[in-house]
């Protein structure tokens, strides 16, 4: 594993953590290559049941490194340079089939806000900054934000957001809903993690199968989200953790699920 992601699992869960405190965690080659090799390595580890994204020092991910933002760039090269970061970190991370908790501690600007929202919950220190201006260096959103945010808080606001640029903290996100929880500082990482926890505990394939269909649902009508509804029951009625659930039931205690 590359020094600029740390990675520790403990009881099902994973705890990933972006390791470049002095570049404000933002995303320069080494670190987008260390993410999408753990994303591909990750999906098919039963080890690992939940996911826990943070970042080292006073941000979470400030955005892409501008360091490495060479405008001199021919227009394909550019575009293939973020066609991989899009297709080997965000659409696996958004797309992996165990639950993941963004722990926002700090800065999430551009891409680094869109790599929390591509999370399926985001708890974030009441006082992190957050921002989406793209405009403010002549450039459009990327890193799949303009999918994410008008899901999320709907067209006017993403359009707010994106056209003015402007900084907001995260109990102004979670007021216009773009994050499940902003948490007073000393209670925000205990808080992801108490979360994290409960979810490495739980049915792992109702729990992958769940996100899939919620996220898929924005795209298909009625009668296809039902139909993908009843796939997906078919699928985890025949899992062990399905039936630990009903002897749990019928026993009258908790049930200890395996992710099976």
């Amino acid at each position: 594993m590359s020094d600029v992601l740390e990675v520790s699992v403990e009881g099902g869960l994973a705890t990933v953590t972006l390791n470049r405190p002095d570049a404000l965690n933002s995303l320069n080659m080494e670190l987008k290559v260390a993410l999408a090799d753990w994303l591909r390595a990750v999906r098919f580890d039963d080890s690992v049941r939940a996911v826990v994204l943070t970042g080292a020092g006073r941000a979470f991910c400030a955005g892409g490194d501008l360091s490495e933002m060479d405008p001199n760039r021919s227009p394909h090269e550019a575009r293939m340079r973020q066609d991989q970061l899009l297709r080997t970190v965000i659409m696996p991370l958004a797309q992996l089939p165990k639950p993941v908790v963004a722990a926002v501690n700090g800065h999430a600007h551009g891409g680094g806000l869109s790599l929390a929202l591509a999370c399926d919950i985001v708890i974030a220190a009441d006082d992190a900054p957050m921002s989406l201006g793209f405009v403010h260096r002549g450039l459009v959103p990327d890193c799949g934000i303009a999918y994410f945010l008008p899901r999320i808080v709907g067209t006017a606001r993403a359009k707010e957001l994106l056209l003015t640029g402007r900084r907001f903290d995260a109990r102004e996100a979670r007021e216009m809903g773009l994050i499940a929880h902003a948490v007073p500082r000393e209670d925000f990482m205990e808080t992801a993690l108490d979360i994290a926890r409960s979810l490495a505990k739980g049915a792992t394939v109702a729990l992958g199968m769940t996100k899939g269909i919620v996220d898929q649902s924005l795209q298909l009508t009625f009668e296809q989200v039902s139909e993908l509804e009843a796939y997906s029951q078919s699928v985890c009625r025949s899992s062990q953790d399905h039936r630990e659930g009903l002897a749990a039931f019928t026993e009258k205690r908790d049930a200890v699920f395996t992710g099976r």
